[in-house]
């Protein structure tokens, strides 16, 4: 990510926090919920993707996880505080780092938390210093994938298992005709223009060739169709103290989620979780 697609990431990111802990759960996931009965409300959503991760990276106490993208580090806060785990995170914005290392102290987790403020190209953490690392609709805004990849597979123990959940065009081969069309103009410009998709199997034919070992894809579109009606719920719910704060920011947000939701429904954008390992 060059220094303009950091700042035009910050467009989005940098708002006021309080704007987002009313849209969001208690938790502050800004990403789809999972909904196993199709009923759950936000926060129940938000636990069941937690523990999902949890279950396909094999969380365990001790082990030291990598968040590129953290944001204000909800789930982050979360594995640290149920699975006694280490959390490093990185991230672009320093409002939303100053957020989670103020929210880290009042759970009393600073002593398990990390985060840094740098682009993720240019991390220089030692080889082999993590058990997980997680890109939680994050890696959309990271261009050189290939290369990110591949400082995923040295950063990496042996074994080691890097997570991704993340909005894909449905075909690559239309990337194209996708990236002229309007709506994905809109949705790319409520993000600084820092929107680069690809679709899930470029995704998985990226890491193979980093050397890392794909074994999981899981379409969970229909649940991020819930998730985005729910934080537009919450958005129309919570319309005048947010445009107290900033009109501006509402009305962006509502067009971002309006926008999205239309895609997913018309199936030419899904959100996959995916997970790869490194050989031990």
């Amino acid at each position: 990510m060059t220094s303009s697609e950091s700042l035009g990431a910050r467009v989005h990111y940098d708002q006021r926090p309080e704007l987002f802990e009313l849209m969001l759960d208690r938790n502050m996931n800004y990403s789809s919920g999972i909904y196993p009965q199709g009923d759950e409300d936000l926060d129940q959503a938000q636990l069941h993707k937690m523990e999902r991760i949890a279950r396909i990276v094999d969380l365990k106490p001790g082990q030291h996880i990598l968040d590129l993208g953290c944001g204000w580090c909800g789930p982050a806060l979360y594995f640290a505080e149920k699975y006694d785990c280490r959390i490093t995170g990185v991230t672009i914005s320093p409002i939303q780092r100053q957020f989670a290392l103020d929210w880290a102290e009042k759970r009393g987790l600073s002593d398990r938390i990390q985060i840094d403020l740098i682009d993720v190209m240019e991390i220089d953490y030692p080889a082999g210093g993590f058990d997980q690392i997680m890109f939680l609709e994050s890696i959309i805004h990271m261009p050189r994938k290939a290369e990110l990849f591949s400082k995923c597979r040295e950063l990496l123990k042996p074994g080691g298992m890097l997570f991704i959940q993340e909005s894909c065009y449905d075909k690559q081969s239309l990337e194209a005709q996708y990236r002229s069309d309007e709506g994905f103009h809109e949705t790319d410009k409520a993000f600084g223009f820092t929107g680069h998709m690809c679709s899930g199997g470029e995704m998985f034919r990226i890491l193979e060739e980093a050397g890392l070992h794909p074994h999981r894809l899981e379409d969970i579109s229909d649940d991020y169709c819930i998730t985005l009606s729910q934080w537009l719920d919450r958005l129309d719910q919570h319309q005048v103290t947010m445009q107290a704060v900033s009109e501006q920011a509402w009305t962006m947000l509502r067009r971002y989620l309006m926008i999205a939701l239309g895609t997913y429904r018309l199936g030419t954008t899904v959100c996959y979780m995916m997970a790869a390992r490194k050989r031990k």
